[in-house]
C-alpha cells in the first residue's frame, strides 16, 4: 500500500492553485525538452545533446566537505534552466540553517540565479519537502524546482523519486534533488546523478594589484548515472556572467 504525502496547509495550497492556473495558460508543450550546459563536452555526454527537462536530475558532493560545491554545481544548473524557461524558481530545503544554510539572495545573484524568481518554501521533514516538489511538478508554472535534501534519506526512495519522476513527465517541470549526507545513498528513478568535488579556482590577476584575486569557482563534476548517456568526469568552472559552464 503506498503512502500518500501529507497535506499542506491552506497557507500553501493558495499559491500552488494560482501557479496551476498559471501553468495552464503556459503548457509545458511549449517548453523546450533540453538545454545545453554551455559546453559542447558537457553537452556531448548527454543523451539529448544538453540537459533534459521534464525529468528529475541528482547532485551529491564526492566527500563530507564538498557539499558548497555540489550546491554551487546545483546553482549551475538551476541558472541554465532558469535562461530557458519563464516562470519562477521554487527552493526547499529541510530547516537546518545551522549546517546548511538558507537561499541568501547576494549570493543566489551572484550564481546568476534571479532571487526576483525564487519561492522557498521551509519544510518541517523529508516527506514535507517531497510533498512540496511533487505539487511544484504537477504544474509547468515553474521554471524548475530544487530540493535540499539533507536528513532523514530513507523517505526519498526508488518509490519517492518515481512518483516525482512521474509529475515532471506529466508537466514538463524540472527538479533538482541536491542529497547530501545519509540521504545521498540508494538507488532512485533521476535519470542523471552528479557528484561534484571542490577544486582550487585559478588565480586572476589584476593591473595594479600585486596580489591576484580568485577566480571563477572549479569543481570535479563526474557524471555517476544517465541512461544512454557517456558516464565520465571534467574539471568545470562556471561563469556567471555568460552562465555557462566550461
Amino acid at each position: 500500500r503506498r503512502s500518500q504525502p501529507p497535506i499542506p496547509p491552506p497557507a500553501l495550497q493558495r499559491p500552488l492553485r494560482r501557479l496551476d492556473t498559471l501553468g495552464r495558460r503556459n503548457p509545458a508543450s511549449r517548453a523546450p525538452a533540453t538545454v545545453s550546459l554551455g559546453d559542447a563536452a558537457l553537452d556531448a555526454a548527454l543523451p539529448e545533446g544538453g540537459l533534459e527537462l521534464g525529468v528529475v536530475h541528482e547532485v551529491v558532493p564526492a566527500g563530507a566537505g564538498d557539499t558548497a560545491a555540489a550546491l554551487g554545481f546545483a546553482l549551475g544548473l538551476l541558472a541554465r534552466i532558469a535562461r530557458a524557461r519563464p516562470g519562477p524558481v521554487l527552493w526547499t530545503a529541510t530547516h537546518d540553517p545551522g549546517r546548511h544554510g538558507t537561499a541568501y539572495a547576494v549570493g543566489l545573484s551572484a550564481a546568476g540565479l534571479d532571487p526576483g524568481r525564487l519561492i522557498q518554501v521551509g519544510a518541517g521533514s523529508v516527506r514535507d519537502l517531497l510533498w512540496t516538489l511533487e505539487e511544484s511538478l504537477t504544474t509547468s508554472a515553474f521554471a524548475a524546482a530544487f530540493g535540499l535534501l539533507a536528513r532523514d534519506g530513507r523517505h526519498y526512495d526508488f518509490t519517492a523519486s518515481r512518483r516525482l519522476s512521474l509529475r515532471a513527465a506529466e508537466s514538463g517541470g524540472t527538479a533538482i534533488i541536491l542529497r547530501t549526507g545519509d540521504a545521498a545513498s540508494g538507488a532512485t528513478a533521476a535519470a542523471t546523478r552528479w557528484s561534484v568535488a571542490a577544486r582550487p579556482s585559478l588565480p586572476v590577476r589584476y593591473p595594479g594589484h600585486a596580489m591576484p584575486g580568485l577566480g571563477p569557482p572549479r569543481w570535479q563534476v563526474d557524471l555517476m548515472r544517465c541512461k544512454r548517456g557517456r558516464l565520465r568526469g571534467w574539471l568545470v568552472e562556471w561563469d556567471h556572467e555568460t552562465l555557462r559552464f566550461h
